[in-house]
């Protein structure tokens, strides 16, 4: 791999490679999974969070992914029509549907997760124990700071633009408020203002 030395060149050199593993890793598992199965991402996103919350709506998935209405419920039609995921409506709420993953849907996360996890053992198998232990905690740490991380993320991107409208400004982390990208309503919907 000719560009391995880059890695030490760049500013960002922990999330270049983080990216970098996840390239040469995830992203190959999917690309197989996908030809094979004719799945593409945002099928993969909602079958993941389904094995994750059973019974999860659409708005919860977007909710969890930050991913635009639009992209999920296309997954969800999609994922219902190739009978991996089920809907009923919701016993308390009736304006919401509940999401259910079939016997076919959880044997192709079983099959995805397993070449993840090979996948995975293979690049930690490099690791001593208390390297692998610290790994896991350090990734913990920065998987928990996401809304602090996206929050400040945000205010990056809005103290260059100077504005709300600018595109590529986030969401805040979790927004359930019905404003904004994850309702559908924002830039990455294309959405003009």
């Amino acid at each position: 791999m000719k560009l391995l030395g880059i890695i030490n060149h760049v500013r960002h050199r922990q999330t270049f490679r983080m990216a970098l593993l996840t390239n040469f890793t995830r992203e190959p598992v999917i690309r197989r999974l996908e030809a094979r199965h004719g799945l593409i991402r945002p099928e993969w996103l909602v079958i993941a969070c389904l094995e994750y919350r059973d019974g999860s709506s659409a708005r919860d998935i977007c909710e969890i992914t930050d991913q635009p209405r639009n992209t999920i419920s296309r997954g969800v039609l999609a994922l219902e029509k190739k009978g991996l995921v089920r809907r009923d409506p919701d016993p308390i709420d009736a304006r919401r549907t509940r999401l259910w993953l079939t016997d076919a849907g959880r044997r192709l996360h079983e099959e995805w997760t397993a070449s993840g996890a090979a996948i995975e053992e293979l690049i930690v198998s490099l690791l001593s124990p208390e390297e692998r232990m610290q790994l896991d905690m350090l990734l913990g740490k920065l998987c928990l700071s996401l809304p602090s991380i996206v929050a400040a993320r945000r205010e990056m991107i809005l103290d260059e633009a100077g504005s709300e409208s600018a595109y590529g400004a986030p969401p805040p982390y979790g927004q359930m408020d019905g404003h904004g990208p994850i309702d559908g309503r924002g830039p990455r919907d294309g959405a003009t203002t």
